[in-house]
C-alpha cells in the first residue's frame, strides 16, 4: 500500500549482505556499502570478490602475485608472522591483502564459503 515493496530477490540479497558483513565482523574485517575495506588499500566489491585464506607458514614459503603487487620489490624481503592468517580477496583487478589473527581461521573460512559459494580448505572428491 505504501511504498515498494521488495521482491523475492532483493529480500535474498538483503539478507546475503547481512551475513556476509556479520561474518567479515567476526573474522576482524570491515563491510560497508556493500565493499571490503581497509586501512590504506582500496575497497573490494562483495558481489564477484574471490576469498582465499593462506596459513603464515604456508604463505611464507612462496612469494605471491598479489604479494609482488601490494609491495613492490619488498615482498621479497618481507615475513610472514606465523601466528596469523593472510585473506586475500580479489574481484577482477582490485586486491586486498588483509592479516587476520590464526584464532580466527574458523571465521574467516566461514566468510570465505558465503563469499564464494563453496567450501574452502576441501579439497573435492573425484
Amino acid at each position: 500500500m505504501f511504498g515498494s515493496k521488495k521482491s523475492d530477490e532483493e529480500k535474498a540479497a538483503a539478507k546475503r549482505q547481512r551475513q556476509i558483513t556479520a561474518a567479515a565482523a567476526s573474522a576482524g574485517l570491515t563491510v560497508m556499502a556493500g565493499q571490503f575495506r581497509a586501512p590504506n588499500q582500496d575497497p573490494v566489491p562483495v558481489e564477484g570478490a574471490r576469498i582465499t585464506i593462506e596459513r603464515g607458514e604456508e604463505a611464507g614459503k612462496r612469494v605471491t602475485a598479489t604479494r609482488v603487487l601490494l609491495t613492490g620489490l619488498f615482498a621479497l624481503a618481507l615475513k610472514k608472522d606465523m601466528n596469523q592468517l593472510f585473506i586475500t580477496i580479489e574481484n577482477g583487478s582490485q586486491v586486498m591483502l588483509c592479516p587476520v589473527p590464526a584464532k580466527k581461521e574458523a571465521q574467516a573460512r566461514i566468510l570465505a564459503t558465503m563469499v564464494n559459494g563453496e567450501a574452502t580448505g576441501v579439497g573435492k572428491a573425484d
